[in-house]
């Protein structure tokens, strides 16, 4: 039996979902049902295998189980951008970064065509990205991120900080760069719209945490405290906590990043916006802050990256960190120091060792997916459908991609990999002091 210690249960305001209309009621697992293919986790992997395998197996019936709501799971927490190539850091092996860049670009053709045909309103938006540099760090790191995209033979184009200063409102950045291809949407938003309109084989169950899996007859017994489910094979999505069902232990770093958002902006303060038109901003270095105007003229800060091993993140972090956004939010735009958030929050993403993957049959008829570093929702969306191929035994030039991403290596034993952690950590920190 495999039994989680530790149950997703989140407790902070999740600002994207928050500004949504309330959900319709949730879906209980309750009683006993059988299916050929249970999905654990509603997140972009899990609901992707969905998506795809009602495709592949028609006469199936297939179920996900969400321990909390499809939208406000990791994948409803990030910062909405939906990314077809993202990198770091000095330009990396150019055949690899390329073979990443056809899972990004089908994952964010999947999503684009998935809007368009359920008609999901999540303020999708095709402004690409524009990273910013603001000191020593930023500057090493903007200029590092221009020449992986010119070895890719991508567009982009400088900004100068009095161009920054018209297009944004401030002169906090030295310069920054854009590049098109990549979209922004509200994330919970999305996840529900997926959600909402899985084929009519799937059935999802919400607020229906596992509580245990154990094979039984041939297939596999899933609990819930209400109800159970019998499942000829299982799909593991349950993202950074796989390692609670015994999969993908010590394979990556689970890592909580913050995030706060305003009410809609008044027209006094969306006048010291530059343009007013909304954008999306990473910063050119690891450690800097990730902001964000919305179309309904919502301000988005997150920064601040924390090792969070153990359960979903506090509440009571979320308001110690919540005063940095605002000090972050008052450094680039002073006149909005009155200007409080409406909403504050945590969610958690995977990091490997050697940007390696979790992905495919772990044991006969479990399956694991993961999606981890850079371009999680691109990447999970690929990955998901690839990894329904696989279930079927469809077979594609992208699946022989997926399939050539190493695993993911194996990490330090904890506390060793706590100390290394905290000094990458702080080393990052420290050096993009001047991007926070």
């Amino acid at each position: 039996m495999r039994r989680p210690s530790i149950i997703p249960k989140h407790e902070d305001s999740n600002g994207w979902w928050e500004t949504l209309l309330p959900p319709t009621k949730a879906n209980v697992l309750r009683e006993t049902h059988h299916v050929q293919t249970a999905i654990i986790g509603a997140g972009i992997c899990g609901l992707s295998v969905a998506h795809q395998l009602s495709k592949q197996c028609p006469n199936d019936d297939i179920a996900v189980i969400e321990a909390e709501r499809a939208g406000n799971n990791a994948s409803g927490r990030n910062a909405g951008f939906m990314l077809n190539v993202h990198s770091h850091g000095p330009p990396k092996k150019i055949d690899v970064l390329r073979r990443n860049m056809k899972l990004w670009l089908s994952g964010l053709e999947d999503l684009r065509r998935m809007v368009r045909e359920f008609q999901i309103d999540c303020d999708w938006d095709e402004y690409g990205r524009l990273y910013g540099s603001a000191g020593p760090d930023g500057e090493i790191h903007i200029a590092e991120i221009a020449e992986t995209l010119d070895q890719l033979e991508l567009e982009h184009s400088w900004f100068s900080r009095e161009e920054m200063q018209s297009k944004i409102g401030t002169s906090f950045y030295k310069r920054g760069l854009h590049t098109p291809g990549s979209a922004l949407v509200n994330p919970a938003a999305l996840m529900r719209g997926l959600a909402r309109n899985l084929p009519a084989s799937v059935q999802l169950f919400e607020e229906s945490p596992v509580l245990g899996i154990e094979r039984s007859g041939g297939g596999f017994l899933i609990e819930t405290a209400e109800g159970s489910m019998r499942a000829d094979r299982v799909v593991l999505a349950a993202g950074v906590f796989l390692p609670q069902f015994g999969v993908a232990k010590n394979r990556f770093v689970s890592m909580a990043t913050y995030a706060s958002l305003t009410a809609p902006l008044t027209d006094d303060e969306l006048s010291q916006m530059g343009s007013a038109e909304s954008f999306g901003l990473l910063g050119s270095s690891e450690y800097g802050s990730t902001i964000r105007l919305t179309k309904d003229r919502r301000l988005f800060i997150r920064n601040v990256f924390e090792f969070a091993p153990g359960a979903p993140t506090s509440n009571a972090n979320v308001v110690d960190i919540s005063s940095m956004h605002r000090k972050a939010m008052q450094v680039r735009w002073p006149g909005l120091a009155e200007t409080k958030f409406e909403h504050s929050w945590g969610g958690q993403m995977a990091f490997t060792n050697n940007n390696g993957t979790v992905f495919g049959e772990v044991e006969t008829g479990l399956y694991a997916i993961l999606t981890n570093d850079v371009s999680p929702m691109t990447r999970g969306t690929a990955a998901g459908r690839l990894l329904a191929d696989f279930m079927t035994g469809q077979d594609s030039d992208l699946l022989s991609v997926q399939m050539s991403i190493p695993k993911a290596s194996r990490l330090p034993p904890r506390p060793i990999l706590d100390i290394g952690v905290a000094a990458r950590r702080g080393l990052l920190r420290l050096a993009a002091r001047k991007e926070f």
